[in-house]
């Protein structure tokens, strides 16, 4: 799996990091991610300590799932990631040990183990309408999973993970996939965090990030007509523009004040291509981000996209697009082995892209 390939890297990186720094820096993600699912302080501080180092060493016992299942239903009333009131049993605590110890890829188990906790708490509040993915437990044993793996913690994610399917495998296989992509979203965390936020000397940009920063530029540009026709049924006035820049210009422009703050590493080289789309009076400009992931360089790279949506009644974010939706590139790879990911990326956020501007 690609996400092996990733944290070989990772586990090579952090040993660069001092481990005080490197907890405090996970923190303080981990605070920032909670804050934005609506939790507090104890929901914090529970995520946290289920994260930590000496957490990670403990095994998976029936014990163990009771003591944090008991936990989480002692959260806040009002945090929307407390269990149901009626607690854990001891033979659905065994359930989830035993969900946690079979033998499989650390991120099948981790999937594994998620989906048995949502449907034990979902036992214990059949009458729930929704939002089972907010419930804190599951999150909290997936994450020890993949600990126990040497893996970094995994945070609770915003979006509910799929569970479609034709039977049971089909849905595994599909949480099996979001999980992946959520694992490599949090290794590139890892990655990207560095204690100076001070640039490294220039170098050389490699093959690797100029072919793939070219190839999005020729491809952006090839969608750019067929957009142009769309758009003009629409407003005969419609304008459609293509540019580009990077971290490498002289005089980068206001285009990389947007950029940065998609940056997974602070003052990584990171080269983006811009497609501008205006009808009437609204205008949205859509960037792909090509961009050096981690610090001293790792010779990984992540292609992400982000969108403005500008209005007469102001600007907001117009893809919705997070970062497990990003591509990542690996330094032993070639343009060729991530080319079709990158493509559908790209499609995908032009689409969402055309959606939010012809809805306005």
């Amino acid at each position: 799996m690609d996400v092996d390939r990733l944290r070989a890297i990772w586990a090579q990186h952090r040993q660069s990091q001092p481990r005080r720094a490197r907890d405090a820096a996970r923190r303080e993600l981990t605070g920032r991610r909670v804050r934005a699912l609506g939790g507090g302080p104890a929901l914090e501080e529970l995520v946290v300590s289920a994260a930590a180092d000496g957490a990670s060493g403990r095994q998976l016992t029936a014990a163990f799932v009771l003591e944090l299942a008991e936990r989480a239903r002692n959260l806040p009333e009002d945090c929307p990631a407390r269990s149901p009131q009626r607690p854990v049993d001891s033979e659905q605590a065994l359930r989830l040990a035993r969900a946690a110890s079979v033998p499989a890829h650390p991120v099948v188990r981790a999937a594994q183990t998620y989906a048995e906790a949502v449907a034990v708490l979902a036992e214990l509040d059949p009458e729930r309408p929704g939002g089972t993915h907010a419930w804190a437990l599951p999150w909290l044993l997936a994450s020890l999973v993949l600990r126990r793996a040497d893996f970094p913690p995994l945070l609770p994610d915003p979006l509910a993970p799929p569970w479609s399917g034709r039977d049971a495998d089909e849905r595994l296989a599909g949480m099996v996939r979001h999980f992946a992509r959520l694992v490599t979203g949090t290794l590139l965390d890892e990655l990207s965090w560095t204690p100076e936020h001070v640039p490294e000397p220039r170098s050389p940009v490699s093959p690797l990030a100029a072919v793939t920063r070219r190839r999005v530029l020729d491809y952006v540009r090839s969608r750019r007509s067929s957009l142009a026709m769309i758009l003009r049924a629409l407003d005969p006035a419609a304008r459609t523009s293509v540019y580009s820049g990077g971290s490498d210009d002289s005089e980068p422009g206001t285009a990389s004040e947007v950029v940065v703050r998609n940056l997974l590493t602070p003052g990584a080289a990171h080269w983006w291509t811009a497609l501008e789309l205006t009808v009437g009076g609204a205008s949205l400009t859509l960037f792909v981000v090509v961009q050096e992931v981690g610090r001293p360089r790792t010779g990984v790279l992540a292609v992400t996209a982000d969108a403005r949506l500008t209005t007469p009644e102001g600007a907001r974010d117009a893809l919705g697009m997070s970062g497990a939706d990003s591509v990542t590139v690996m330094p032993t790879d070639c343009v060729d082995d991530r080319w079709p990911q990158v493509r559908d990326l790209v499609d995908e956020a032009v689409s969402r892209a055309m959606n939010e501007l012809t809805r306005v």
